[in-house]
């Protein structure tokens, strides 16, 4: 059905007087829709005989046949179905509508990831975004499965990407080691500690299968201060990490955005001397052209500048 007959036979249909009246006048309608009167004529009739029925009454006055007035009710239902069509292409065009799937952890939940999804969602509120908190290993293949779209990540992690690969990243925030010891420990009244004091402490360390990239920078943290670190336990989640420290199994070094978590039990301290830095970066198919994507890059960059 041709949409420029429909939408002229809706506007001759409910065309109105100077005094605000219904009032169906094929002339005055020509002449507002800026055509010939004739070619107007000829439309509506080539509507009637594509629907095989008279939509008009040609009396003195053109009235809606009761086919007319059913037609006219389903005709502008249609319009702004398309309407609505036409304005959800435009938006999905320009990326406000849409759907995003991120791979988060705990240490961009700790950091940026808050300030992102505000600003995100005041600038794009019909995008939906799925978070999804994924370990590193889950993470690449879903990437390469185009199961996820995005994915915050710590630097080390990416090291074997380069332009050959199928990803591409960004460094979108940088954040130093704390320790993080039991409540009662020793040395837990000093604002600042030195790594070096810790050599003979047990320590908790991230799982290196799960989490290999801290657990090696935490490590090469450790040799730098001269000692390889006595672990006693391993965990996945920073929250049970915390919980084995706040139990005093032993002492370890986390990503400074740890102490945004309120946990009982154990302290944070800054160390003193030059330590290894964590680095967070966001990762994602180089061939992926989603303008929802990129809207949304361009938000993680805004915010990891401020």
């Amino acid at each position: 059905m041709n949409l420029e007959r429909l939408e002229r036979f809706v506007f001759l249909a409910t065309l109105k007087n100077d005094a605000g009246q219904k009032d169906i006048n094929i002339s005055r309608a020509a002449e507002q829709l800026h055509i010939p009167q004739p070619y107007l004529s000829k439309q509506i009739k080539q509507l009637e005989e594509e629907l095989g029925i008279e939509l008009f009454l040609r009396k003195p006055r053109l009235e809606l046949t009761p086919y007319g007035k059913v037609f006219l009710q389903e005709a502008q239902h249609l319009l702004e179905q398309v309407e609505r069509i036409q304005i959800s292409a435009k938006q999905a065009s320009q990326g406000e509508i849409g759907r995003l799937i991120i791979g988060i952890s705990t240490s961009i939940s700790n950091s940026l990831l808050p300030n992102i999804l505000r600003v995100f969602r005041q600038k794009y509120p019909y995008v939906d975004l799925v978070l999804q908190e994924l370990l590193f290993e889950d993470s690449r293949q879903r990437l390469q499965d185009r199961t996820l779209d995005v994915d915050f990540e710590n630097l080390f992690n990416l090291q074997d990407v380069d332009d050959r690969h199928f990803l591409t990243y960004e460094v979108v925030n940088q954040e130093p080691l704390v320790m993080v010891l039991p409540k009662e420990h020793p040395l837990s009244h000093y604002p600042q500690v030195q790594l070096q004091d810790f050599k003979a402490e047990p320590f908790v360390l991230p799982c290196y299968e799960k989490v290999p990239a801290l657990h090696t920078l935490i490590r090469t943290a450790c040799l730098s201060a001269g000692f390889q670190p006595k672990v006693v336990q391993e965990a996945a989640w920073m929250t049970t990490i915390l919980g084995l420290v706040a139990g005093e199994i032993g002492v370890t070094l986390l990503p400074a955005n740890v102490m945004n978590l309120q946990r009982t039990a154990v302290v944070y301290r800054k160390i003193q001397g030059q330590l290894p830095i964590f680095k967070m970066a966001i990762a994602w198919r180089r061939d992926n052209e989603s303008k929802v994507l990129s809207n949304f890059l361009n938000v993680v960059r805004e915010v990891s500048r401020k």
